[in-house]
């Protein structure tokens, strides 16, 4: 996002009376032209809806609009300007519809999944590292090897045919997403034709709230089909010779400069972390607070090398300017690659240039509106890229808010009231969008950002002029990258202190499509409206309410209940008045990619009880992570009594010293959570939780063996102490629940009657078909994760599989 201050946009419809008729039309014509990119826009956004309802919906819209705005706006544009704004949203609908890409008779994805199968095909793009320390890259194929099973291979033994290969290629089409490991996939580039032996599958989607919908974002890109790759073999060099050495010069010189992960993070701060990898662990601090932009080469970066070289060169012509700038537009292009943010800001900066050199009034806003047009028209399915609509968002409050806000600054020095308003500017933009999508934010965002941003600038604008010494030159680039040093290091060092202040980052929870679009509404509002902008604290004040108070509400007054889809591992977070208990935390994958995004989007900044009913590592090794994200734990609890590892007791140990609540829990303890929700250990050895509350009982038995389940029924037998029968006995533990939630083995006929459910859940990928029949017969309600996905149970809703309610909010 470009931190810079723009002269703000009025709407040039509105001209004053001393204006010539010439005047008006220009500025209508203007006004016109901007209306018009818009609804190209929101024609790509009706896009979502299915065929016929987008197209109808598009046309009306425009229909309706040709009879009713000329009526109320009758100095506005003519009726035919509103009846075209329908067709060109139609048109749009129809051309994003048409390019949306679709699996062919012949793409690889109609042969998933296969364990053993080589692929052929060409290399997309330069290989990057996954959060698994994998190396993954895209690749277009054009010819697959399976691998025929051993009955084949011993039917055509046996009718005397030569089995000496076992292999069968045909030609296949497509693009394929590919892992694999980091030594096989030294010295990768784009261009390269190679053969991979691995596994073929078909991507995930999301299948518990909150998840990455992996699956769907590889469709976007034509992508239906995964490869975990075992061995690669190289067949051929590029026929041509791209920007990947380039770039491979200038980062070798930044990180010979200042080593690694700083000579890394120089690199991403030039060129974007498409580019170049850096640890994921600094990605994720950048992110935390608010300092993403930083590390994606975009209008920022462009605005700062042309301000820089318009500085540079002041005393040039017109001409000269033009010829220079487009020069660095163009080795920013190569050195950094055509991702949508990057286009968006060279397409803005070279309309600027162009503005220059005519000597015609700038006009940023309709600059905006032509950039995203134009990138739509390139590639459409883009305006559901995340870093499109922030970037744009970002750049339109930077154009109209900045200079306004400064304007409220007069109180503070020129330069420190623009350092401020620049990032109040896109935060005020982008804080709706960011709040649907991620539903946290961090409350240091704008502070971080003024104080980070002198040495962001001297790192890039250094940092490009030592890459390009470094092209040159390596080692004299490496010398140039030293100089550097002292701001990377304070770049380093502001961005750690700032994850460590208290609250870094809260979690708001998701807001609603109604409570974003009504936002909007109100920041336009503030923005183009006189009465608005007269009253712009009262706009304010509106737009926080409409963020906060609905979330706020919702969160401490909901009651739900949701089951994971974690495997075999049972996972349940349950929230209530305010209130977070969590049971179990599964492994360190299931933790970091599908609780925590849970949580965080659920508004839960501090898990009240947090329940462990395994020690084992597949259970219970994901409360590391939690310990290490901004979610803090209260009260850490688990059933004691049997053996565990010493990395469970080492976690142990580790919540006690950060002041969590530990200990282990007695059979026939009761956490009374609130009045209304309790839980109960029933059992240890198997652990058998109850999970009361005022509407219904939930019993979980995490450990579902046979030989478990008869010992736990053997408790139920009358008990009768031989040396004197009048003492009392053991109580028995209770069973009987409404939902009954297991891990999907074998269930026997007697404990499901001594439980006697009206619906059981099971956390397992499969279930058997004996099973299926024995809750059939019982009139049992079945779930199982595998096929439903994550369940959810509410007071108001019953039980709800995930996959009953997918696809019901509008896909940004």
């Amino acid at each position: 996002m470009a931190y810079f201050a723009i002269k703000p946009y009025t709407s040039e419809a509105k001209i004053p009376d001393t204006w010539s008729l010439d005047a008006w039309n220009q500025s209508m014509n203007v006004l016109i032209f901007a209306i018009l990119c818009l609804a190209f826009i929101g024609g790509t956004f009706a896009s979502a809806l299915s065929g016929w309802l987008a197209w109808l919906s598009t046309l009306g819209l425009g229909l309706l609009m040709g009879l009713v705005i000329p009526v109320v706006w009758r100095k506005g544009p003519k009726r035919w300007v509103w009846f075209l704004i329908g067709l060109i949203a139609c048109v749009a609908c129809l051309y994003t519809q048409f390019r949306t890409p679709q699996p062919t008779t012949n793409d690889i994805a109609n042969y998933v999944p296969i364990d053993k199968v080589v692929v052929r095909g060409t290399i997309n793009q330069d290989p990057r590292l996954t959060a698994s320390d994998r190396a993954k890259f895209t690749m277009s194929v054009d010819s697959i090897t399976l691998t025929k099973s051993g009955s084949e291979a011993e039917s055509e033994s046996n009718e005397g045919e030569s089995t000496t290969s076992q292999l069968e290629t045909q030609p296949v089409t497509g693009n394929l997403y590919t892992t694999i490991s980091l030594t096989q996939a030294t010295g990768l580039r784009r261009g390269q034709i190679v053969s991979i032996e691995g596994s073929l599958y078909a991507p995930s989607g999301a299948t518990n709230p909150g998840e990455f919908d992996f699956a769907r974002y590889l469709a976007r890109q034509g992508i239906f089909a995964g490869l975990q790759g075992r061995e690669l073999t190289l067949q051929s060099e590029p026929k041509f010779w791209g920007g990947w050495r380039l770039r491979q010069r200038l980062t070798r010189a930044h990180v010979q400069g200042l080593g690694m992960p700083k000579g890394g993070l120089l690199s991403a701060l030039v060129l974007g972390n498409r580019v170049t990898d850096i640890p994921y662990d600094w990605r994720d601090q950048f992110r935390e607070v608010g300092l993403a932009w930083t590390l994606a080469a975009s209008g920022f970066h462009v605005a700062l090398l042309l301000g820089a070289m318009l500085a540079v060169s002041r005393h040039s012509s017109p001409q000269q300017k033009f010829i220079r700038g487009s020069l660095v537009l163009l080795i920013f292009l190569i050195l950094a690659g055509g991702s949508p943010s990057i286009l968006r800001a060279a397409i803005m900066g070279m309309g600027g240039l162009v503005g220059l050199v005519t000597e015609r009034r700038s006009r940023p806003l309709v600059g905006l509106a032509f950039a995203a047009v134009a990138l739509l028209i390139i590639q459409p399915l883009w305006i559901w890229d995340l870093g499109f609509q922030l970037s744009f968002l970002a750049t339109l409050g930077l154009i109209v808010t900045a200079t306004p806000l400064t304007k409220q600054m007069t109180w503070l020095p020129p330069l420190a009231a623009n350092a401020l308003s620049v990032p109040i500017a896109a935060f005020i933009w982008i804080l709706p969008l960011q709040l649907f999508v991620f539903g946290r934010f961090s409350i240091y965002n704008i502070f971080t950002n003024v104080l980070v941003t002198p040495f962001i600038s001297i790192a890039i604008i250094g940092g490009l002029i030592a890459g390009l010494l470094g092209i040159v030159f390596v080692p004299l680039g490496a010398l140039a990258s030293w100089v550097l040093l002292t701001p990377v290091t304070a770049i380093t060092a502001i961005v750690a202190w700032a994850n460590g202040l208290p609250n870094a980052v809260t979690n708001l929870g998701t807001i609603s499509l109604w409570q974003m679009l009504l936002a909007y509404v109100l920041i336009v509002l503030v923005w183009l409206h006189p009465w608005w902008q007269k009253r712009w604290l009262i706009g304010v004040v509106v737009i926080l309410a409409v963020v906060f108070i609905p979330t706020t509400i919702a969160h401490n007054s909901q009651f739900r209940v949701i089951l994971l889809d974690a495997g075999r591992v049972p996972i349940m977070v349950v929230t209530h008045q305010g209130e977070t208990i969590l049971v179990n935390a599964g492994n360190n994958r299931t933790a970091a990619y599908t609780l925590l995004p849970l949580l965080q989007k659920s508004g839960v900044n501090e898990i009240d009880w947090a329940i462990a009913t395994d020690p084992q590592p597949d259970v219970s090794k994901g409360w590391a992570n939690i310990l290490g994200s901004s979610i803090e734990i209260a009260k850490f609890r688990d059933v004691g009594g049997g053996a565990a590892s010493q990395a469970y007791d080492k976690l142990r140990r580790e919540m006690t010293t950060s002041g969590i609540d530990v200990s282990s829990l007695a059979v026939g303890q009761i956490l009374e959570i609130t009045p209304q929700l309790k839980i109960e250990l029933v059992n240890q050895s198997p652990s058998v939780f109850r999970i009361i509350t005022d509407r219904t009982t939930w019993l979980l038995i995490a450990d579902n063996d046979p030989r478990a389940q008869i010992k736990l029924l053997d408790r139920l037998e009358p008990e009768v102490n031989s040396s004197d029968p009048s003492l009392p006995t053991p109580p028995k533990p209770n069973l009987k629940a409404d939902i009954l939630w297991w891990n999907g083995d074998e269930i026997l006929p007697e404990m499901l009657a001594e439980v006697a459910p009206q619906v059981a859940i099971a956390s397992t990928p499969i279930i058997d078909e004996y099973t299926i029949e024995q809750m059939q017969q019982a009139e049992i309600r079945l779930y199982w994760t595998g096929r439903d996905g994550a369940i959810q149970w509410t007071a108001q809703n019953d039980i709800q599989a995930l996959s009953e309610q997918q696809d019901a909010a509008f896909p940004l």
